[in-house]
């Protein structure tokens, strides 16, 4: 029985000393991170508590200073309506998110953590030069004024080491409230200059102009999209209308017209740019206009000289009208500096629907088909050539043919030589005359519906007459050139 007591006994002992140096320990570790600021210390067990708040209508005004500088949000009364600015940079257009984050965040401050108390060192946490100083007055009864202190980001770069002048705690505050103190006042401009996404307005009209080509390219909403009897089967919203009428490849197109939307800055060129900052960066001469009309408001840019950064990236000074900066775009943003029209076109510059045509007539130097057409649908298509029953499958090959007939480039001059092939189809809703008329360079000047419009490879044209041939005689036509 003593031994059983002796042995209980000693075990006491063992489990007191045990304790003991488990207190000791934990005051050790407190006494040490209470001095140096570690990830665990800053970062885990988080227990967020309100260091304070006041209301944001007595806020009077906003001083922020960082390695940047110095700079004011102050408020001012605008139609009745109280507006936070930055009243240096008020002619310029402010970010409200931005504004909105300066202000909130310094009328209430919640901390995730109280790192330490009273700490002896405040240096450790870089409070000795801090990234940020943000003072707020208020116009409350008390005339209140906090002074923060933005200190080192925690190890993990969740949160900032933050202080308060009369508090001598150190405490943790989430980086998304304290970054906004860290960045320079410019950073509250605004860089997008045309905010909506495609998915919220329609472009009604849209204009690109340069000196290297001597024709406004202009692109316009399809109005056929709005008859609910017109059959479009093109995917895109939009056609060009100039240099020539032509439906849009959504493809190739997308960048030319939806490009615009959310079309942002790189960076702020010149803010408040004189006369000879519009000539040194090429604005009196541009490059290119883009000139674009919405249902929502409307966009000018001129594209001004390039800018070569010190990594070798190409970009382009750009004007905005109604905005007083010069910007700095990327080059890749900006494809109305180089779009040619046929660029973003649909191959076929005739695109008559085959159940749509009448007659289609066929003339070259040596002969001249007239085919008549009937049916409204595969079933009961047929056609007749020189009044004779034809091959209807025969007959859509060479149509396809046709569709097919390339465009290189577009093309102005007109021309008095002769046409070597000439196709004419009519459809109850209009007709297509297409003349092929030889040209210089292995190239065939286009005239569609007596204007001189296009270029293409002559070799198509020498296709085509000898298809003719081989249509006639029962044999299959070639479908390459």
């Amino acid at each position: 029985m003593k031994k059983n007591i002796r042995l209980i006994i000693i075990c006491a002992v063992v489990v007191a000393v045990l304790a003991g140096l488990l207190v000791f320990l934990s005051i050790s570790k407190n006494d040490t991170t209470a001095e140096t600021p570690t990830a665990d210390t800053a970062e885990t067990e988080v227990t967020t508590s309100l260091l304070y708040s006041n209301k944001l209508d007595d806020l009077a005004l906003l001083t922020i200073e960082n390695e940047h500088g110095t700079y004011e949000v102050e408020r001012v009364t605008a139609d009745g309506q109280n507006v936070w600015t930055i009243m240096e940079l008020s002619n310029l257009p402010l970010s409200n998110s931005i504004i909105t984050g300066l202000i909130e965040n310094a009328i209430s401050v919640t901390a995730q953590q109280t790192v330490a108390e009273n700490p002896e060192d405040i240096s450790i946490y870089g409070f000795d030069a801090p990234l940020a100083t943000v003072t707020a007055q208020f116009s409350n009864s008390d005339n209140t004024v906090r002074k923060l202190y933005v200190g080192n980001k925690t190890p993990k770069g969740t949160a900032y080491y933050f202080m308060m002048e009369g508090d001598p705690a150190v405490y943790t505050v989430n980086v998304g409230e304290m970054s906004y103190y860290l960045n320079d006042k410019w950073a509250a401009v605004v860089k997008t200059v045309y905010p909506a996404a495609a998915s919220e307005a329609v472009i009604n009209k849209m204009t690109i102009s340069r000196p290297d080509i001597d024709y406004d390219i202009v692109i316009e909403y399809d109005k056929r999209l709005d008859d609910e009897n017109n059959m479009v089967t093109n995917s895109s919203l939009y056609v060009i209308t100039s240099p020539v009428f032509r439906e849009l490849n959504p493809d190739t197109s997308d960048p030319v017209t939806n490009g615009v939307f959310g079309l942002t800055a790189t960076e702020l060129g010149i803010v408040n740019p004189d006369e000879n900052d519009m000539v040194t960066c090429g604005i009196t001469e541009p490059s290119a206009v883009l000139t674009v009309e919405s249902d929502i408001g409307n966009l000018k840019l001129t594209i001004g000289n390039e800018i070569v950064d010190e990594l070798g990236n190409n970009g382009r000074f750009v004007y905005v009208e109604g905005i007083d900066i010069i910007y700095v775009f990327k080059k890749s943003l900006l494809p109305w500096l180089t779009v040619k029209p046929l660029e973003i076109t649909t191959t076929m510059f005739t695109s008559n629907y085959i159940y749509d045509v009448t007659s289609v007539d066929i003339t070259t130097a040596d002969s001249k088909l007239d085919f008549e057409i009937t049916g409204s649908n595969a079933d009961d298509f047929a056609v007749t050539l020189d009044g004779q029953t034809a091959d209807p499958d025969a007959f859509k090959n060479l149509y396809q043919f046709i569709l097919r007939a390339p465009s290189s480039d577009v093309y102005f001059e007109e021309t008095t030589v002769e046409p070597v092939l000439t196709i004419d189809i009519r459809t109850a809703d209009g007709n297509d005359l297409i003349e092929f008329i030889p040209s210089d360079n292995r190239q065939s000047i286009i005239r569609l519906n007596g204007k001189v419009t296009y270029k293409c490879a002559s070799a198509y044209v020498d296709r085509f007459i000898s298809n003719l041939e081989l249509y006639k005689n029962g044999d299959d036509i070639v479908t390459n050139w």
